[in-house]
């Protein structure tokens, strides 16, 4: 009787616990229809999600490669939009393009040649297409830029500059130029001359798979350079550009020895290192006849220009390398017949910020001493044939 007693409790416990799991189940079981719906949901917030990211990018590359070029190379973008301006203002007198790196960016300072300039209507209309860091390689890619774009100069000024000719390892040009800015149409130029032409193109579509976040730096200093800290800028190629190209560098007075000096001797050890093992790389000089071969099939002339440098940078060239640069230049001029503006000793050194980039007022007086050079290069007409 007492083990019936206590079986029966057992039982009807074992009968509610049984009841209780069949009331929950069905509420799991709600639980389980309601969850495809929310699952649904979420998919399709994730997909909005996904494709609003995709039509971002997409729509930063477009602006990057076709409606703003310009946000993807700000340096080269905005001279061509104020060398648009200047044909809008002088559309009639013959253009000469100075292209050509840092020395060339921060030497020609055009508006010194306009306030010189005789006035007649056949002045050339001196421009600075410069990009800093360019040797051959890339004053033929800005070159070939420059015609893609439309313009039509009739006479260009190719700088020439030995240090620059190298183009082995770290003192290639491929080094000195980052990929981010490239466009589709250099890839002629890039296959032709880059020794890692594969992995630049690799480069080149990553940063318009990833367009946001490689190039956010450059994207947000084109918005407001206040976004970073002065160290962090990197616009320091292009904020100050003035109206003609020119690029204001470095500003020491004439009369100030000690800044000069110090500029100097920071500079001594990048350019014995560049001089040791120094050779003119191949590339280099089929670059430089590939570009005055360019010029002369689009119906213009064309010059090179060594720019100044003072008698101590000089005096840092080994006599292997000065003799190999100037036989080099011989022979580009005698087998392309191309002239040769050697103002290599036009200026005095108070003149020359670091002893080869000129200050503001070496670029004002340099460039009004050019400028009579160029006219006579182009002739009496200004124009080409």
């Amino acid at each position: 009787m007492r083990s019936a007693a206590i079986t029966r409790p057992t039982q009807r416990f074992r009968r509610l616990s049984l009841r209780l799991r069949v009331v929950k189940v069905p509420a799991l079981r709600g639980v389980r229809v309601r969850s495809p719906r929310r699952g649904r949901g979420a998919r399709v917030v994730i997909f909005s999600f996904l494709v609003a990211v995709v039509l971002l990018h997409g729509a930063v590359v477009l602006m990057m490669d076709v409606v703003w070029p310009r946000l993807r190379d700000p340096e080269y973008g905005l001279r061509v939009a104020a060398l648009q301006q200047r044909l809008r203002e002088y559309p009639q007198r013959p253009l000469v393009l100075a292209i050509g790196n840092s020395r060339t960016a921060m030497g020609i300072r055009p508006e010194a040649w306009e306030a010189v300039r005789p006035g007649t209507p056949n002045d050339p209309l001196l421009f600075n297409m410069a990009i800093v860091g360019s040797g051959p390689i890339l004053e033929l890619l800005t070159l070939r830029r420059v015609y893609a774009d439309g313009f039509r100069p009739d006479l260009v000024l190719l700088e020439y500059w030995p240090p620059f000719l190298r183009q082995d390892g770290e003192f290639g040009e491929a080094a000195r130029f980052d990929p981010r800015r490239l466009r589709w149409s250099d890839r002629a130029t890039i296959r032709s001359y880059y020794p890692n032409a594969a992995a630049v193109e690799r480069r080149m579509w990553l940063t318009r798979l990833n367009a946001i976040s490689d190039n956010r730096q450059s994207l947000l200093i084109q918005t407001d350079d206040d976004w970073f800290p002065r160290p962090w800028r990197i616009n320091g190629n292009w904020v100050d550009l003035d109206p003609w190209g020119w690029l204001p560098g470095m500003d020491p007075a004439p009369q100030d020895v000690a800044t000069r000096r110090r500029l100097i001797e920071h500079q001594r050890p990048f350019a014995i290192d560049r001089f040791q093992g120094h050779t003119i790389h191949p590339e280099s000089d089929r670059a430089i006849r590939e570009a005055v071969a360019l010029v002369r099939a689009q119906g213009a002339e064309v010059a090179l220009v060594y720019l100044p440098e003072s008698a101590e940078y000089q005096s840092w060239y080994p006599p292997d390398v000065e003799h190999a640069a100037c036989a080099h230049l011989a022979t580009l001029c005698r087998e392309l017949g191309v002239p040769v503006i050697n103002t290599r000793d036009w200026m005095d050194e108070c003149y020359l910020a670091d002893g080869f980039h000129l200050s503001r007022i070496g670029a004002t007086l340099f460039t009004a001493r050019l400028g009579p050079v160029m006219a006579e290069l182009l002739g009496p007409s200004g124009k080409r044939p």
